[in-house]
């Protein structure tokens, strides 16, 4: 159990945004526009295409994580699936390449998500990109998708465990958005366009 957890935290802790950053700029992401090192921070600082290759591998990320434990650990992850998934979103906030300073979560959230649940997934990432084509606002498309895949996820039917960890992963995500929630409050938030 315990080697099926690590794996999960470590995938996930993959800073692809300061990787992808350096090969392409030889700069530090963490010290660039916002110093987040998510995909959002470097589609505005670097390019729309590392922005979305960014996006992508940390969607990924999850992903590898679960296929590995899925064969691997089959009984484990069978019974403890969206726990699995929680670790690999801690991984990427809290990376310990980079003194627990990551991301928010957002496309490891999807990225997660659309391994268990795919069609529902796919529907809260059209919302996500809807939200931002409308509003230019990531963050606000992000809230907004996050909080109904996450309801969704919570009225299927899972144990009471599962709902728990369900639900602590959006408050965790909502928490490493709070800034940005309070800037949306205040009408600051940055804009984006894609």
């Amino acid at each position: 159990m315990i080697i099926s957890i690590l794996i999960a935290y470590m995938l996930g802790s993959i800073p692809f945004g300061k990787i992808i950053t350096k090969l392409l700029t030889g700069e530090d992401i963490t010290k660039t526009g916002s110093k987040n090192i998510g995909a959002t921070n470097v589609y505005r600082t670097v390019s729309k295409k590392a922005g979305l290759l960014v996006l992508l591998l940390d969607g990924i990320k999850p992903i590898i994580a679960q296929v590995i434990i899925y064969y691997f650990f089959t009984q484990f992850y069978q019974n403890y699936k969206f726990l699995y998934f929680l670790v690999s979103i801690i991984g990427h906030i809290f990376p310990i390449w980079l003194m627990f300073k990551g991301g928010k979560g957002v496309a490891c959230f999807f990225g997660g998500y659309l391994i268990i649940t795919p069609i529902p997934t796919l529907i809260a990432m059209a919302v996500w990109l809807l939200t931002v084509k409308t509003t230019k606002t990531s963050s606000l498309g992000a809230l907004i998708s996050i909080f109904l895949l996450t309801i969704y996820q919570i009225v299927s039917n899972y144990g009471s465990l599962n709902k728990i960890t369900i639900f602590t992963i959006m408050l965790l995500i909502f928490w490493k958005h709070t800034e940005n929630i309070k800037r949306l409050i205040q009408g600051k938030e940055n804009k984006i366009n894609l």
